[in-house]
């Protein structure tokens, strides 16, 4: 019997032992919850904290405005960085040290138009060029209507839009350069192609009005020029996959063979004892001098080389390209004119040596 009581009071401590241990368990339970909640209230209070430092930046930066995921990344698009920093494939000029573009989706490539960045100067410039093309060729039409024959006006008029589409495909390859390292390439072929497209005009208006009256010399070089721009475009197709040095050099080399039916002008009509050859070849000689001054200036990267970093949004070597190729093709379509008013006034009368010939 009192084995059996003992066994009894053994059976009670251990159940009690148990409640204890259990209460024990849910108080310790409980109090990791609680602390967990704690945890996690000041866990979202300092998360609170944060967004309201974060709101009291944006903010200070753009002002009392609601951001949103979207709003934060387009503005973060939005920043320009420095040239350590920039796409490779606009790290081409190491003396501009600021004001690039990031990778940006179409939208803000053509709203970038209107940021003030280091690319702002190139495209504007030939922007306002083709517009200024597109207003010249009102007043040209005019004047070809009035005065010049139906060959006349397709000379004219091809030089005209061939100086439009070189400004406006600068304008387009300055604009979307920063889509993309593949976007660059293929809007890099479309600058080259413009460039290509008003050294055409400016060669075929120039051999058309100084062989005038010698159809089979005409003919020829103006068969030459052509040849010579289907190769030179020929390199521009991105499948080639051409080095864009060596589309570069193409294009040069055509505009130095510019100068052979120049000098075959020239001894044709007699040198400098040619009244023609007194006229024109001044102007000739600085359609050279302009064009050899910024391809010059565009090479050595002249003068942000001298002064790194000073000249990143306005006045680096490829301002002054642009600027010296608008006023050089301008120069060029007024001296256009100059010749072709010249020959509707004198037919094929020219000077040579003194003497007038047919």
């Amino acid at each position: 019997m009192m084995q059996n009581l003992a066994i009894l009071a053994d059976v009670q401590e251990i159940n009690h032992n148990k409640i204890d241990k259990g209460l024990c368990n849910d108080t310790n339970s409980h109090v990791s919850i609680n602390s967990n909640k704690k945890s996690q209230k000041e866990n979202k209070i300092n998360s609170l904290k944060e967004n309201d430092v974060f709101k009291k930046c944006q903010n200070e930066q753009y002002g009392n405005k609601s951001f949103d995921g979207e709003d934060y990344e387009y503005e973060k698009l939005r920043q320009l960085c420095s040239y350590d920093d920039a796409p490779v494939h606009l790290k081409h000029n190491p003396y501009i040290r600021d004001g690039y573009r990031k990778e940006l989706p179409t939208v803000l490539c053509i709203e970038s138009i209107f940021w003030w960045t280091n690319e702002t100067i190139n495209i504007w410039s030939h922007l306002f060029g083709w517009i200024l093309f597109l207003c010249i060729s009102y007043t040209d039409i005019k004047f070809l209507s009035e005065h010049a024959s139906y060959v006349d006006k397709i000379i004219v008029g091809c030089l005209l839009f061939c100086f439009q589409m070189c400004l406006i495909l600068s304008t387009v390859y300055h604009t979307f350069s920063c889509r993309s390292a593949k976007d660059y390439s293929c809007f890099l072929s479309f600058d080259l192609f413009g460039i290509a497209l008003s050294l055409l005009a400016i060669f075929i208006s120039g051999i058309y009005y100084a062989f005038w009256c010698q159809n089979t010399l005409r003919n020829f070089y103006v068969f030459s020029v052509c040849i010579i721009f289907t190769a030179a475009m020929i390199l521009q197709l991105p499948w080639l996959n051409i080095d864009d040095n060596v589309k570069m050099v193409a294009l040069l080399g055509w505009a130095i063979y510019g100068i052979v039916p120049t000098c075959h002008w020239y001894f044709e009509m007699g040198g400098t004892e040619s009244q023609m050859v007194q006229l024109f070849i001044p102007r000739v000689i600085g359609m050279y001098l302009l064009t050899g001054i910024a391809f010059l200036i565009y090479a050595a990267r002249i003068p942000e080389r001298w002064f790194v970093g000073k000249m990143d949004y306005f006045g680096h070597s490829h301002n002054w390209w642009h600027f010296l190729v608008l006023l050089a093709l301008y120069y060029w379509h007024n001296s256009g004119i100059f010749f072709l008013d010249y020959r509707l006034t004198h037919g094929c009368s020219i000077m040579k040596n003194s003497s007038i010939y047919y």
